[in-house]
């Protein structure tokens, strides 16, 4: 019997029917068109059931079967839809729902940002900018690989460069406590550089028009604005500073790319990524030879969820 598979982001919530590997029906929508989080998924069931499981993955840390979402306000409780549909309910972080994904990505499903091919078979870091910016591992035990979550995006945001101290002091008015990773390395944090580095200056209109992370992203490619051009330069390097860390933690021979982001600035990744990733001082040389990938596969939290089943998790 199939699975009901759903990836619940910050923004958007998407249900698919997971079967031998392969996704259904799949659906999508916005957080802020419905009251309460298991309604699209109840109706869901109802419509192209029965199911034997639901699988979610969310974004947020998972414990004891609950989860809060980290950029919005809902509180996910795998035991309360379990008893409601009488079914089983695993509920995981959606990295480590997409790590179980990525293993079985194939080239048709990733862009290289380099010529690289690993050294060998061993970890894989992933990473993903959207909502928020997520994080996992995927450790390759010698015979297969283990996914492990992690919350990786809210440790703190190191600058590299002057400018990027500058940034940091402006985002320090906000959270004088901590600034996270994720401030920066996400939809909202285009927004948070853009505004601390156009200083006293207004917005430009498009911001007003438009969904104002989109409209950076927009005017910085095309270099309409640009200070939504430097924004996106720093987004790229610090994504690609926090892609190095990671790699450098789990000792990766590989770098996964996800999230709504990414996908959408190749060119900025391909001019800029590379070059940040490598400036880890002693550990360049090491840096320089982990082939880095983007991936462009749209439904790697609904397959990751799907997977997770079939690996018992």
């Amino acid at each position: 019997m199939s699975v009901l598979v759903g990836d619940i982001g910050g923004t958007n919530l998407r249900l698919a029917t997971f079967e031998q590997g392969n996704l259904t029906s799949i659906e999508s929508v916005r957080n802020v068109t419905v009251d309460h989080w298991s309604t699209p998924i109840l109706d869901y069931a109802k419509r192209f059931g029965p199911f034997s499981s639901i699988s979610l993955g969310v974004a947020g840390p998972v414990m004891d079967g609950e989860a809060q979402l980290m950029n919005h306000a809902w509180k996910i409780d795998a035991k309360t839809l379990s008893a409601e549909l009488q079914i089983p309910v695993l509920l995981l972080n959606d990295f480590h729902a997409q790590a179980f994904a990525v293993p079985r990505l194939t080239p048709a499903q990733w862009e290289g940002l380099d010529d690289l091919t690993p050294r060998a078979h061993g970890h894989i870091a992933l990473l993903g900018a959207g909502t928020g910016l997520g994080e996992a591992v995927c450790v390759w035990t010698g015979q297969s690989y283990f996914p492990v979550a992690g919350e990786g995006s809210h440790g703190r945001f190191g600058p590299q460069n002057e400018r990027q101290i500058q940034l940091l002091r402006g985002l320090m008015t906000q959270w004088p406590h901590h600034v996270s990773v994720e401030r920066v390395v996400s939809g909202p944090g285009l927004v948070n550089t853009y505004d601390v580095l156009r200083g006293p200056h207004p917005r430009h209109p498009k911001l007003k028009t438009m969904d104002p992370a989109a409209a950076i992203t927009q005017l910085g490619l095309a270099e309409e604005c640009p200070i939504a051009t430097e924004t996106l330069e720093i987004f790229v390097d610090v994504l690609a500073d926090e892609a190095a860390s990671l790699a450098l933690k789990c000792n990766a021979t590989e770098v996964y790319l996800s999230g709504g982001i990414p996908p959408r600035i190749p060119s900025v990744l391909h001019r800029r990524f590379r070059s940040a990733f490598e400036k880890k001082g002693r550990y360049q040389s090491m840096m320089a030879g982990i082939p880095v990938r983007l991936i462009t596969e749209d439904n790697m939290g609904l397959l990751g969820a799907g997977y997770a089943t079939e690996h018992g998790a």
